[in-house]
């Protein structure tokens, strides 16, 4: 008879093998659609194309790799220009949400992204917005930009944690999503997104086999008299952790 312990042994190394093989076919089926992708970025002709392209090469790499994406709200989404603000917890999350949805959305980046050889290049043919985080002066700029972007029917995402943890749960929001939306009059859409820090959580380059899921929020409206940033921010926070599975790290210090 098969003792406790053996056993035991065996279930731990069948579920590291199963996972070091789905990590593996996870990297392989991602580095086989990114060349396809970026042999076809060059011959898309307009920002729209290539938002269409890269929602595409997400679509596939979710479903080629076996994961499961469940997207709940999608009715919640507006016709016009909006100020989508997600959860931050990978640095799959752009991914997740460029299959999830439509491909008519703009992210937010930090500007360090640009020195990162062809980051630059893919990034601009996306209409991603680059923001500076260290140079106080430069990032008003360029929240300036955002916003003519946004009032020019732009709908654009932000991760208004502007950073992640290897650690679980919402961390404290910055504002310039929120000063983008009230000074736009554009609406805000809280998304949550599960699953991704699970997927490919930081300090980590191992991909496991998860469901993710999306949940759209209702729009909250910003055009209306007397409007308070730290309440538009706070209610959009708690839609965000009322879907989330993880907890509330609002008083979290982080550099």
């Amino acid at each position: 008879m098969i003792s406790i312990e053996v056993y035991s042994d065996f279930k731990f190394r069948m579920k590291s093998i199963t996972m070091y093989l789905f990590g593996s076919w996870a990297w392989f089926i991602f580095s086989v659609i990114v060349v396809i992708m970026l042999f076809c970025y060059p011959f898309t002709k307009s920002i729209q194309s290539t938002r269409k392209l890269v929602k595409n090469c997400a679509e596939w790499i979710i479903q080629l790799t076996g994961l499961d994406l469940v997207v709940e709200g999608e009715e919640n989404l507006t016709d016009g220009s909006s100020i989508l603000v997600a959860n931050h917890a990978s640095y799959t999350d752009p991914m997740v949400l460029a299959a999830a949805l439509p491909a008519n959305f703009a992210f937010v980046a930090k500007k360090e992204l640009k020195y990162i050889p062809f980051a630059k290049y893919m990034l601009g043919k996306l209409g991603t917005h680059l923001v500076d985080r260290k140079d106080p002066k430069k990032g008003a700029d360029d929240f300036k930009k955002i916003m003519q972007s946004s009032k020019a029917k732009d709908s654009i995402i932000f991760f208004p944690e502007a950073t992640f943890l290897k650690e679980e749960g919402l961390l404290k929001f910055k504002k310039g999503a929120f000063l983008t939306a009230i000074r736009s009059q554009a609406p805000i859409v809280p998304i949550t997104i599960n699953g991704s820090r699970e997927f490919l959580r930081s300090e980590s380059w191992l991909p496991k086999n998860v469901e993710l899921r999306v949940t759209i929020h209702p729009p909250i409206a910003t055009d209306v008299e007397e409007i308070e940033i730290n309440e538009v921010m706070d209610k959009a926070r708690k839609m965000i952790l009322s879907d989330l599975d993880e907890p509330d790290l609002f008083t979290k210090e982080f550099k």
